[in-house]
This record gives structure tokens, sequence and C-alpha cells, in this order.
């Protein structure tokens, strides 16, 4: 009778265990669920740019939604509005080249840089009519440049190689699309332009591309940055997390399958799965270890420090900024990558 009645106790314990256990994974269940609930929603801006449009993609494939975040991706075609908006906190992300975010990080924007997207290996490229085959062919003549953009600097630097300076040639100021435009039209010489408008503007005059940014000593000159809203950056550190995870699982599986990930893009694009193709050739996509690289000093433009300072006295020369900070200490953030690298090795 004695053992009959301790079985029923002890049975009686086990059931009272099972209840608790069950009520506190409801519980948790309930914790979970209202999380998930509570993640804020991130607005990301992107340019027609073709590292850019690979977020159309990331968005597509299901890659958000596989690291449970909500993310509106904005196709900016104005790019000044998509700097704008970034600078307003109209949108909390933004991939701008880092020289663009630059006068408004010095004259006192919020802005932090969480991540390098790209290099520009090919997809920045000064075109030339077709009587004109060299760089140093462009002396005395017109070529149209959006200045102060990065197009201005990389254009600068080919004339340098060359043994030019900006007082060997004529720049005509322009945007980037009219300047492709005034180039088709026969109005200038030259232009410096990025793609798609490059491509464009060779094949529709038969020119010649006289330099490329994919030219070795370009390499790091134009990167393409994923910077946020200091302010959305103090609410929404961790959904800007999964927005990175989610970027890099997507850069892995481009590698494996670069048609699929075309096809999405092309979904939400002005180009179809083969230009986007063509178009990547042109773009360095940076992996985890590049970013690793990137935020530490060093002596080369792959060093995002080395290039701010240097994109800054560019700047500074062409009068788009007063002076140039000490340093850029304020502007990178490497705290959200080194823990996105952690938590995804």
């Amino acid at each position: 009778m004695r053992r009959k009645h301790m079985i029923k106790k002890v049975m009686a314990m086990v059931l009272i265990l099972t209840l608790a256990v069950s009520m506190t994974a409801c519980g948790n269940s309930n914790i979970t669920a209202a999380g998930a609930e509570s993640r804020e929603k991130i607005t990301l801006g992107i340019n027609d740019w073709p590292g850019s449009y690979w977020w159309l993609a990331v968005d597509k494939l299901g890659y958000f939604k596989e690291q449970g975040v909500d993310v509106e991706v904005q196709l900016f075609s104005n790019y000044t509005d998509g700097l704008n908006a970034l600078m307003s906190g109209k949108i909390d992300m933004f991939v701008p080249a880092l020289a663009d975010i630059i006068p408004g990080y010095v004259n006192g924007a919020d802005i932090k840089v969480i991540m390098v997207q790209d290099f520009s290996a090919g997809a920045d490229g000064l075109v030339a009519s077709p009587s004109i085959s060299s760089v140093e062919e462009l002396k005395g003549r017109n070529i149209a440049i959006e200045f102060g953009g990065s197009d201005h600097l990389f254009l600068l630097k080919a004339l340098e190689n060359a043994g030019l300076s900006e007082k060997d040639v004529n720049l005509v100021n322009m945007s980037t699309g009219d300047a492709s435009n005034a180039f088709i039209a026969g109005q200038v010489d030259a232009a410096a332009v990025w793609e798609p408008s490059l491509s464009m503007a060779q094949q529709e005059t038969g020119g010649n591309i006289l330099a490329t940014s994919g030219d070795k000593e370009f390499e790091g000159l134009i990167p393409a940055i994923l910077a946020v809203n200091g302010d959305s950056l103090k609410t929404k550190r961790e959904e800007m997390k999964s927005v990175m995870k989610a970027w890099y699982s997507a850069r892995d599986a481009y590698d494996k399958d670069p048609e699929k990930f075309a096809e999405a893009v092309a979904g939400g694009a002005e180009v179809t799965a083969e230009e986007f193709l063509e178009l990547m050739k042109g773009c360095d996509v940076r992996t985890m270890e590049d970013n690793a690289e990137a935020f530490a000093a060093g002596d080369t433009y792959v060093s995002l420090p080395y290039c701010a300072k240097m994109l800054a006295g560019f700047l500074q020369y062409n009068g788009l900024i007063d002076s140039i900070p000490d340093n850029f200490n304020d502007l990178f953030d490497s705290s959200l990558f080194e823990e996105v690298y952690e938590e995804m090795k």
C-alpha cells in the first residue's frame, strides 16, 4: 500500500512539472512571437547602380524574410533624392558612394557607414568619341562630368596618370544622365560616367573607353557603402544587423546560381537578366572577409579611413567642404559588422 501511495505521489509531481514546463513553453512562445511582431520596419534606399540592384533580389528571393526582418526597398532614380532622404531620416539605410556622404558628415549629419557593398571594378569609366584613342588626346577637349561626384575624382586621377590636369581640358558640369546624353548627341568630346550609362554611351556612338575603374591603379577608389541614419541606428540596430545577414547570405547564393539572382533583379529594375550579369562584371561585391579588411587602417584605397581622407582632400580642393576632419572615427561604425561576423561564422 505504501509503495502504491508513493507511486501516486510521484506521478502527481510529474504531472505538476509537465504542466509547469508546458506553461513556460507557451509563455516563451508568446514572448518570441511578440518580439518578432515588435521588430521595426526598415526602409532601404537604393539607386541605379549594378551593385545596388542586388537588394531587389535579396528581397524577392526571401532573404529578408529568412532573417525575420521587414524591409521596404525603395529605388531612387534621382540619386540626390536618396542621399537627402537618408540625411533627413526619411529612410533608414542607403547605398551611396563613400565620397558622396562625406560633405553631409562634415556638415554635421548623423550618419554611419556599417558595410562596404562593392567596389567599382569597371562600372565607372571615361568614354570618348571614336577619333580619340587615349587620355593624352583629351587635351583641350570638352569633357562632361558631374562636379564633385565619384566620376569627377576618377577623371582627375585618369588625367593625372596621363600627365594632364583639369587645367588641360574643358570640364562641363552636368548630371551623369545628362553627361551621357550630351556625349551621344555629340555636344562634348568625352564623358566620365557610370553604368549603365557608360555602356549605352559607347554602344550608341562606337566611341572608345579610355579608362575604367577596373584598371589596377583605381582599385578601391570608388566604394559603394551601406550607410545608415544615426537616429535609426539607435532604435533599429538588431533589424539592421538582420539586413546585413540577409545580404551576406545572398552574396554566397549568387556565386552558386547567378542566373537565378539575375532573374530576380530583372523583375524590379529596368534591365534584363542578361544585362545585369554583364553589368556585374564591373562590380566587385565585397565578402565578409573583405569588410573586415576595409575597416582597418591602411595605405591603399581598400582601407575606408585612408580612402575617406583622400576623398575629403578632393572635396575640399573642389570647394565642396570647408575643412578636412582630423579623423573619421564617428563616420565608420564597424561594431555591427563585427557582431554579424561572429554570429554568422
